[in-house]
């Protein structure tokens, strides 16, 4: 006999469609990867344009190609802490990259991490004018951080993210809203490491498929509990 259990009623009707919803988000995410993955390999189709050019308040920016002349300022650069390559820790080099129209933070690649912690590595940079060409970095949403990053006035810091705002501040100088990594022939390229998505879009849709398999399981659960002997 089914018999109604308000208790179980209540939470199968307030869990089953947030686990849906979580499913749909994935899908969602899936398909937001599919699109930046898209929009990556038709940028790099096609021409850098020059810096002055480019207009830092249009939204669409991520991946756009650009070449600029300048001046890389190895004495005060900061290295992304914790990244990966070939299985090896170090860092990623953000160094300031002075232009005629304005402060360019450029991602140079990796470098490995030194003996110890403490014992940071030496990177130089290309001293007096060159030109380069890169594609410009947008975030694909906010890192989350359990420590705030602390600047100080040595040179070079160890930072978690990039921050610009507050690496322009440590700087005393304005920077360009956005970052860039360092193409491929590039003065100044160290070992690039790091990937145009983050995620691969398929492990998105793997995600949802549990969430599915869940609000499933959920449902047929409900069932079992609700039909039982009627009592004596």
């Amino acid at each position: 006999m089914f018999r109604i259990n308000w208790k179980l009623t209540v939470f199968t009707a307030l869990l089953f469609p947030f686990l849906l919803s979580l499913g749909f988000w994935q899908l969602s995410r899936e398909q937001q990867k599919i699109d930046l993955q898209n929009q990556y390999e038709q940028r790099l189709l096609e021409a850098p344009i020059s810096l002055d050019r480019v207009d830092w308040l249009q939204r669409d920016l991520g991946w756009a190609r650009v070449q600029a002349t300048g001046r890389f300022d190895q004495r005060r650069q900061f290295y992304l802490d914790n990244r990966i390559y070939d299985s090896q820790v170090g860092y990623e080099v953000l160094t300031p990259f002075d232009t005629d129209y304005g402060v360019l933070m450029v991602n140079r690649g990796w470098v490995p991490q030194g003996r110890t912690r403490q014992e940071l590595p030496s990177v130089s940079a290309p001293e007096g004018q060159v030109t380069i060409n890169a594609v410009i970095y947008v975030p694909d949403g906010e890192l989350m951080m359990f420590a705030e990053d602390i600047y100080t006035d040595s040179w070079p810091q160890v930072v978690q993210k990039i921050d610009l705002p507050r690496s322009a501040e440590a700087l005393g100088q304005d920077l360009l809203p956005y970052s860039a990594r360092l193409e491929a022939g590039s003065a100044g390229l160290l070992q690039p490491n790091w990937q145009a998505i983050n995620t691969r879009p398929g492990v998105h849709r793997g995600y949802a498929i549990q969430w599915f398999l869940m609000a499933a399981v959920l449902i047929v659960l409900y069932i079992m509990f609700s039909f039982r002997r009627p009592e004596s």
